[in-house]
């Protein structure tokens, strides 16, 4: 492990009951190039980011036709998914069922969401279109998130106890999050969590999250 690698053992996070705030400020803080179709893409990529558990890159990626409403799944191709180059193995295609706690209403809103006078003008297949492009970009993500965290004062832990600030939360505190309120969960297993983010190995998730289980 790198010098850089090893200093990377802060994490942010919040409670799940922070995240309906974060919904609300979505569609209550005012915006520059206001409508009701960008404030639902912004809900959305609230939802999806502590649902799935996705890294920035990979939630700017998401497309509409990756997901199967009906079967309530998304399918993540592995060419969307974090690659690590001195690893033999790559990563796999994985399907993962939406909303499985049942927190979030993820399906619902998903629908919702395509349907919008706003998002079919998009005329794109990518599930976060800016107003100029296909794709947000994950500076643009981060902007969003830490404006939502903002508006809405939420509490944002960090993992070494220390006060955190609301414009801390970024796109990837949403991964950490979920980890932590799965691994709050009795019937939830050490692999569920593995599982879920993707990681390469049940040690990799035990060495992250090692802090949320011994709380």
């Amino acid at each position: 492990m790198s010098n850089t690698e090893s200093k990377q053992t802060v994490h942010r996070y919040i409670n799940i009951r922070e995240v309906d705030p974060l919904r609300d400020a979505a569609h209550d803080r005012d915006l520059r190039y206001d409508s009701l179709g960008r404030r639902l893409r912004d809900e959305v990529l609230v939802v999806l980011a502590i649902d799935l558990g996705l890294r920035a890159n990979e939630l700017r990626q998401l497309k509409q036709s990756m997901f199967r409403l009906q079967e309530g799944e998304v399918m993540l191709p592995a060419s969307i998914q974090k690659d690590y180059p001195k690893e033999e193995i790559s990563p796999s295609a994985a399907t993962l069922r939406l909303d499985p706690y049942d927190h979030f209403g993820t399906v619902r809103l998903l629908r919702s969401y395509f349907a919008s006078e706003w998002y079919q003008e998009r005329n794109s297949d990518y599930v976060f279109p800016s107003r100029q492009s296909d794709q947000m970009s994950t500076e643009s993500m981060r902007n969003v998130v830490s404006d939502l965290a903002s508006h809405a004062d939420i509490t944002v832990h960090r993992s070494d106890g220390d006060p955190a600030e609301p414009d801390e939360m970024h796109p990837h505190a949403f991964r950490h999050s979920l980890a932590n309120y799965m691994l709050a969960d009795e019937d939830t297993r050490l692999v569920d969590v593995r599982n879920r983010l993707r990681h390469r190995s049940v040690t990799t998730t035990e060495r992250i999250y090692d802090h949320f289980q011994r709380r």
